[in-house]
């Protein structure tokens, strides 16, 4: 199952930008990749110098991180699995070797994007390819259903039903495989250089990335300069086909195979302010071109005076889009603790524009242990072509999506992280996060049974992330 985009569910973008920052934080002697919105945007990893970063382990060192990810929305829908496992060698030339390599299982329900109704619906889909059976019961979050083989192909029909009054879910289960390579090294005592490779596989979903990363230490070290690049290409095989925009859900779709283009720039300084305050800025461009459209997410089609649904239609999105994002990042010693400060505005041409504020404060508890609170407020507006429903009879528009992830919401997250020393050269840590989208619930002027219905399908999710860090 595709998940493309990752605001009401970022399982993927979890992923992605752990393994990224994993491996590329050792390139860097401590990078950070461009922070990626809660729209669900896939923003390029590039990576910039950073140096609020701990010092780099010494000479002829490996630095072994092994973690798992939980992750759980509430309502029955997304559940995640992650275990990570990451390795660093630092050379006594400077150079630094890395690899990650990361794998996922999830299950549970998404919402398709069709509303509501106050009557029962039901939807077919394309879920799996077919067994040696022709008919199976199945039973998922939005209700029992059927699987039959379809004639002439090797997959298999999902049908299933939706209460009344109810979120249109679909349920799925998928695995993702991904690993990260890359190799850091010193051109000079005052610049250095990376490179990295990845690539990530599921079953319907490939993605290939590279980068090229450089960094110039000026005025004694105490300012950084970095630029960093990265490529990617995404290839998209849904089990149905690449669905025309605005294909009926029930046609046969019978596309090929479809591919999206990303590329990034990032310009970033670090400069040492006074001996307890670091700050960092960071400039994003990224454009993507190819498919960029969800292959399973749909829209409905209702009758403009009772609300009621009459069709339902696959989504259509543009196939370019261009981001621009400035990141500004601070750390403050205060006393004993140690304090990070960030916000980031971000605006794409799809019309969304975000701020995100960070505050989180690593307290230390003895010598040995210490624990770090984490708050994050998130504001979006929405895409120029979001739109909870199509109402029929009206000329459809060029682009449409009622992904809510696209829409206009707040989100806030709440979190801390403790960690304790093991082993002399070892850490231990334990860090949970609970994350709530809020946005708006009705439509103005929605027509008939619509107005007394609960549209937002954002998400309340709660992840946890256990770890283990050795220096040997």
């Amino acid at each position: 199952m595709q998940l493309i985009e990752t605001g009401a569910c970022p399982v993927r973008k979890l992923g992605r930008i752990a393994a990224g920052l994993s491996m590329l934080s050792a390139n860097l002697l401590g990078a950070s990749a461009a922070l990626a919105q809660d729209s669900g945007d896939d923003e390029p990893q590039v990576v910039v110098h950073d140096l609020m970063k701990e010092p780099a382990p010494g000479p002829n060192t490996y630095v072994y991180d092994s973690s798992i990810l939980f992750y759980k929305e509430s309502g029955s829908r997304v559940q995640a699995v992650e275990p990570v496992f990451n390795v660093q060698n630092y050379l006594t030339n400077g150079s630094i070797i890395s690899g990650n390599f990361t794998f996922d299982t999830l299950t549970g329900a998404t919402p398709n994007g069709a509303t509501p109704s106050t009557s029962d619906q039901t939807f077919n889909s394309i879920v799996r390819e077919k067994t040696t059976s022709t008919q199976v019961t199945s039973t998922g979050a939005s209700g029992g259903g059927t699987v039959t083989t379809i004639p002439g192909t090797a997959y298999a029909k999902s049908s299933y039903s939706v209460p009344a009054r109810t979120l249109p879910l679909a349920s799925f289960h998928d695995h993702r495989f991904a690993g990260n390579g890359g190799l850091s090294w010193l051109a000079n005592p005052d610049t250095r250089l990376n490179v990295g490779l990845g690539a990530s596989v599921e079953r319907d979903y490939t993605s290939f990335t590279a980068n090229f990363g450089i960094a110039r230490d000026l005025n004694q070290k105490n300012t950084t300069l970095s630029l960093s690049v990265n490529l990617e290409e995404d290839i998209s095989r849904p089990y149905n086909g690449t669905p025309a925009p605005f294909q009926e859900l029930n046609s046969q779709i019978g596309g090929g195979n479809d591919t999206k283009a990303t590329y990034g720039v990032l310009a970033g300084v670090s400069q040492t302010l006074a001996r307890f305050w670091i700050t960092q800025v960071n400039f994003n461009l990224s454009g993507s071109k190819g498919y960029q459209a969800d292959p399973y997410r749909i829209v409905s089609v209702v009758d403009p005076v009772s609300g009621a649904p009459l069709d339902y239609l696959f989504e259509s999105r543009p196939r370019s889009r261009t981001r621009e994002s400035v990141y500004w990042g601070n750390k403050l010693a205060l006393g004993p603790t140690v304090a990070d400060v960030s916000v980031r505005y971000y605006h794409d041409t799809w019309g969304i524009n975000s701020l995100t504020a960070e505050v989180s404060e690593q307290i230390p508890l003895g010598g040995s242990l210490y624990i770090k609170p984490l708050y994050r407020y998130y504001h979006q507006t929405a895409a120029n072509f979001f739109t909870y429903y199509l109402v029929n009879g009206n000329a459809l528009p060029a682009y449409a999506s009622s992904d809510s992830r696209l829409s206009r919401f707040n989100a806030n997250t709440i979190g801390g992280k403790i960690g304790v020393r093991v082993f002399k050269t070892g850490e231990f840590y334990v860090e949970g996060e609970s994350y709530r989208q809020t946005g708006a619930h009705t439509v103005a002027n929605a027509p008939g049974q619509l107005s007394g219905l609960d549209l937002f399908s954002g998400v309340h999710a709660i992840s946890v992330m256990t770890g283990l860090r050795l220096r040997m």
